[in-house]
């Protein structure tokens, strides 16, 4: 079996050898270039969704982009630059894949169970392929069985609902993974997850 991780070419950002950081390198850094360095993105304990913080930083305490870096600086452009990397690396693997893979004869889905609930697992790559047609990741085809014709098949239910008391007004779908419901009041619109 190949798996889908053998011969990508990722760099784990977070198992790199951490140097230390001695204060004459972040004389020119500032804030506004680390990672932790944040837009505020909504009201906190009477401040305005306007503003910077650090994620290191409780939310209230404010920061410029323009203040000094300090010790947990974590250089921005960086990051970005191996999230990139890892990004392209990981769409190189699929093609690769798929040139190999995309036109064979169509194979068995197992469907397995996680732990957690039932779900397919690609027989070639070991990933979940998002479809049951096709993998995401190596293109395999799957055999279209009655096994995955029925996990295909979406549980529906109806029930009352407890908001209004509408008699089986409350339609739903159970999820076949995980045994969750999720769904609507067709009289007072109530929507809800379980």
């Amino acid at each position: 079996m190949t798996m889908f991780s053998d011969g990508l070419k990722h760099i784990d950002e977070y198992s790199l050898e951490r140097k230390m950081i001695y204060p004459e390198e972040l004389l020119d850094k500032k804030c506004g270039g680390c990672v932790r360095c944040n837009k505020r993105d909504h009201a906190y304990k009477g401040k305005k969704a306007e503003g910077w913080h650090c994620s290191c930083q409780p939310y209230d305490r404010d920061i410029t982009p323009e203040d000094k870096a300090c010790t947990i600086y974590w250089d921005k452009a960086e990051h970005e630059r191996i999230e990139e990397y890892n990004r392209q690396a990981e769409q190189e693997r699929i093609e690769e894949l798929w040139a190999i893979y995309a036109d064979k004869e169509p194979i068995k889905l197992p469907i397995l169970n996680d732990g957690y609930g039932n779900i397919p697992i690609c027989p070639i790559c070991g990933e979940m392929p998002y479809s049951t047609e096709q993998c995401h990741w190596c293109g395999q085809r799957f055999i279209q069985d009655e096994e995955i014709k029925e996990y295909n098949t979406p549980i529906e239910r109806t029930m009352d609902c407890f908001k209004c008391g509408g008699k089986d007004t409350v339609k739903y779908v159970k999820s076949k993974y995980n045994g969750h419901k999720h769904g609507h009041c067709t009289k007072c619109g109530m929507k809800f997850m379980e």
